[in-house]
Order: C-alpha cells, then sequence, then structure tokens
C-alpha cells in the first residue's frame, strides 16, 4: 500500500525512533516487527528511508555534528536526532527529492513529535547541510 510521503516518513521516524533504543542488529527485521506489532502502517518508501538512515547513520551522524554550534550529540532528544538523521539522509542519498521538501518535512515532523523548539533547531541544521550539499 502506497503511502503518502509525509505519512511515510513519519512510520520510517516512529520506526527510527525505537530503534535508538533497541539491541537489534538486524534494521530489516526489526522494521517489519515494528510496524507489524505497531500496527503502523508502511510501505516501500518508508522502508527504503528508514534502512537507508541505518545504514549510513555514522555518515550522517558527522555530518550533522559538524553543525551542533555548542552541542553535543548526546544532548539532542531522541526524536530531535531522528528527525535529522532522515532529512540529512534524504538530502544525502535520495537525489529525486529536493533538499527543500526534505527540510519542510523534517520541521513538520518535529513540530508534530517534539517540543516548540525543536522545528527551529532542526530547520537550521538542516539548512546548513543543505547549503554543504550544494
Amino acid at each position: 500500500m502506497a503511502l503518502s510521503r509525509r505519512d511515510a516518513r513519519e512510520c520510517a521516524l516512529k520506526v527510527l525512533y525505537g530503534y535508538e533504543f533497541s539491541k537489534c542488529n538486524d534494521a530489516d527485521d526489526f522494521f517489519d516487527f515494528t510496524c507489524a506489532e505497531g500496527e503502523i502502517i508502511s510501505d516501500e518508501f518508508s522502508k527504503k528511508l528508514f534502512l537507508t538512515t541505518v545504514a549510513n547513520v555514522e555518515e550522517i551522524d558527522e555530518t550533522i555534528e559538524k553543525y551542533l554550534k555548542g552541542w553535543k550529540k548526546n544532548r539532542i532528544s531522541k526524536i530531535t536526532l531522528s528527525v535529522l538523521r532522515m532529512c540529512v539522509c534524504e538530502m544525502k542519498y535520495f537525489d529525486d527529492i529536493p533538499a527543500a521538501v526534505s527540510m519542510n518535512e523534517a520541521v513538520e515532523l518535529a513540530k508534530k513529535f517534539d517540543d516548540d523548539d525543536a522545528p527551529k533547531f532542526v530547520n537550521g541544521i538542516a539548512n546548513s547541510v543543505s547549503k554543504e550539499l550544494k
């Protein structure tokens, strides 16, 4: 079943956030299990976004850390970090998605799932990464 890209990103975010706390080494199985158990509707895009983010998390984190002025990665809430990771993943590995779309979607996810300061923080980091990748 194909979801809207926004719903697919929300699915990927929920699974990615859960993955932060899991001890599972098989991201593919984790995705399938989490969606089934949590009754989370998924599609090909949501799974690809999740798996690509997990597969490239070290490189993605290095990119994010360049722009954390006065912050350490471990001080960022897990949900904000998950949103940022997905956004950077899209900008780096999904050539068919404009950076502006990835950034807007990340800000919307931060508004929905995090506190009032998160959208501005996510936008600032994502904007810096976008400029680097141009």
